[in-house]
């Protein structure tokens, strides 16, 4: 793609003319007004950079990577303690959700407790479940917990603790010690902040810090909640709590390159301009905006292995980085574990690099691929 058609992509944007459909494309069922020339499916900035500059090179010689990542929103809906927390963060954050549709599904979800309905073979996660398949694959993924405790309260926020006792491998055991079992097999444990922590550095940090003292060692990768992001502020609060590496800028409701690229690259500070010690791994696609009825592109399963084979045709051609997001409490969601199994085969088919968030960003750092000035020599 030349830097004139470059240009035209942004006047596309814009809404300055309009432009023929990419050719053998997967439809935007979104209808997004940001994809009216299916480009939003394509790294753009990546196929332009390899016009003039080596493709990036993987560990053992692979064409590209693949990055797995889970967003551990909830962790328990039996649990009689965490539905009576529910209420309550629903009384006190008047959220958008009705309080008697609350009051419905946690008097269920604490009867079905109650009288043996929630087997450990059921258990709402079965983080096991999730290890096993990736090891099958060679693969080892982030989990992104969110804190046990917020400053400010949003009605969005996560409502298990650390201390909570779930099931896992045929025992029950506190999710801190889950979150420490997991780390110990070699799966990263990541921050999943709270709404209001976007632009707080403070709030951000205290909230990294009980991640870090469940697991008792620092860690270095951030996801925020309900991808919530201020570029005025957000990198630059994740960078000052500490942290290296984010997966943040993606879609909720779609998927695809939001920045036009499948390539990390550093973050810079939104109000100086200043490149951050901050490293963004872009989200490409999660099951939600796939699968979900409500919202987003409401595709079956066979449709969304369409999107996932473009979404990875593109990016192994580049040598860049395919970014997925599945959330744990979706493993008995009909299609949820269907549509992640076959993915994984067909990503194992190939053969890329396969590798935790911090593992991506490391290798990329090693590489010292400067996309900042290129994209600058683009505007």
């Amino acid at each position: 793609m030349s830097r004139f058609k470059i240009n035209e992509y942004y006047k596309l944007l814009t809404g300055l003319f309009e432009a023929e459909p990419c050719v053998d494309s997967v439809p935007d069922y979104a209808f997004s007004p940001l994809n009216l020339s299916g480009e939003l499916y394509q790294p753009i900035l990546d196929q332009e950079w390899i016009k003039s500059h080596e493709t990036p090179s993987w560990p053992g010689g692979k064409k590209f990577a693949v990055c797995l990542t889970h967003d551990v929103d909830a962790v328990s809906q039996d649990s009689p303690s965490q539905n009576v927390r529910s209420i309550a963060h629903v009384l006190k954050t008047g959220g958008a959700r009705p309080l008697g549709d609350i009051l419905k599904w946690s008097i269920i979800h604490m009867v079905r407790a109650f009288k043996g309905f929630a087997t450990p073979e059921k258990s709402l996660c079965k983080f096991e479940d999730w290890i096993a398949i990736e090891r099958k694959h060679g693969a080892r993924s982030t989990f992104f917990f969110a804190p046990e405790s917020v400053t400010k309260h949003h009605a969005s926020d996560c409502q298990y603790t650390y201390s909570q006792k779930i099931p896992h491998e045929g025992q029950k055991f506190a999710v801190s010690k889950v979150m420490r079992m997991l780390d110990d097999e070699g799966w990263e444990i990541g921050l999943h902040p709270s709404w209001h922590a976007h632009a707080n550095v403070k709030e951000m940090t205290f909230q990294k810090n009980q991640v870090e003292k469940a697991l008792g060692h620092k860690i270095t990768s951030v996801r925020q909640h309900f991808l919530k992001f201020d570029p005025k502020s957000t990198s630059r609060v994740q960078s000052e709590a500490g942290f290296k590496y984010d997966s943040t800028l993606g879609f909720n409701d779609n998927i695809g390159f939001r920045r036009g690229t499948s390539y990390p690259f550093q973050c810079v500070d939104g109000l100086d301009g200043n490149i951050l010690p901050l490293l963004e791994i872009p989200l490409t696609l999660q099951d939600g905006a796939m699968l979900l009825g409500e919202k987003g592109l409401r595709l079956d399963v066979e449709t969304s292995l369409k999107y996932i084979k473009q979404m990875l045709t593109n990016v192994k051609a580049v040598g860049g980085v395919l970014n997925l997001s599945w959330h744990p409490h979706t493993r008995f969601i009909p299609g949820f574990w269907e549509l992640y199994t076959q993915t994984l085969e067909m990503i194992s088919d190939e053969d890329p690099y396969m590798g935790t968030v911090s593992e991506i960003g490391d290798w990329w750092v090693s590489q010292n691929v400067d996309l900042i000035h290129f994209t600058k020599d683009l505007e």
